[in-house]
């Protein structure tokens, strides 16, 4: 069990009837809904909200009335402040989707050049997901001996025993950086926006269970561009 963000798709919706339009949005996946006509439960407890996973606000629209700037904390005594230029959600109109991910392209470029810079002074590495292939009964969640042949090898050894580049890279650092430059910067555009799951105004609950990682956010962000200017979209926190 893990607690995720969900962005829920609402027609245009008064800011101050939001929490129940989104109650009764979700409602069909809740694990302790009975009824044969339901959908598999998706979650058991929400709350409004996403520490650090705010949308931006469009420059001029920091005082749109529509904004949704209330935060429920997901834990006793959790304390955060959404920034003046951040919100849990609003009009798509109000939002600033497109300089989101443009920003997170440009700081995963600045990445990417850092790795190379980094890998250039090592032997050549292989992915976590080729040593996968190779072994025998071995998974993703599940790598077994791959693991151990992954993170031997020179480069990954020394990412993951510094704290800062392990930070920096992540342990899977050159499968993630190996797919190459443009597309390494446009699963970062992607990935600024989608978040765990999506559920549409027709009451879909799009996960990437339900599609491949990559199709999964291509689909997320082509459907919230596709949105109407006055359709709302919320983040909320749910446990799983």
């Amino acid at each position: 069990m893990a607690r995720e963000v969900l962005t829920v798709c609402l027609p245009p919706t008064d800011p101050g009837t939001v929490r129940r339009a989104i109650a009764e949005a979700i409602a069909p996946f809740d694990h302790n809904a009975e009824g044969e006509d339901l959908e598999p439960g998706e979650w058991d407890v929400w709350s409004l909200g996403a520490a650090g996973r705010e949308f931006w606000i469009r420059p001029g629209a920091e005082g749109d009335p529509r904004l949704i700037r209330e935060y429920e904390p997901t834990r006793e005594g959790q304390v955060h402040v959404i920034a003046p230029d951040r919100c849990s959600g609003g009009p798509v109109g109000a939002l600033d989707i497109q300089t989101q991910r443009s920003r997170a392209a440009a700081e995963a470029d600045v990445l990417w050049h850092a790795w190379e810079e980094l890998s250039a002074g090592f032997p050549p590495a292989r992915s976590l997901e080729d040593l996968i292939a190779e072994e025998p009964g071995a998974s993703d969640r599940r790598p077994g001996p791959a693991w151990h042949r992954y993170a031997a090898q020179p480069l990954m050894r020394a990412v993951l025993e510094d704290p800062v580049l392990h930070a920096r890279f992540g342990q899977r650092a050159v499968g993630d950086f190996g797919v190459g430059h443009e597309r390494f910067l446009r699963r970062k555009y992607l990935e600024s926006l989608a978040r765990d799951a999506l559920l549409t105004l027709d009451r879909m609950w799009i996960s990437p269970v339900s599609l491949p990682h990559e199709e999964y956010i291509e689909f997320f962000n082509t459907y919230i561009d596709e949105l109407s200017p006055n359709a709302v979209v919320v983040n909320i926190t749910y446990h799983s």
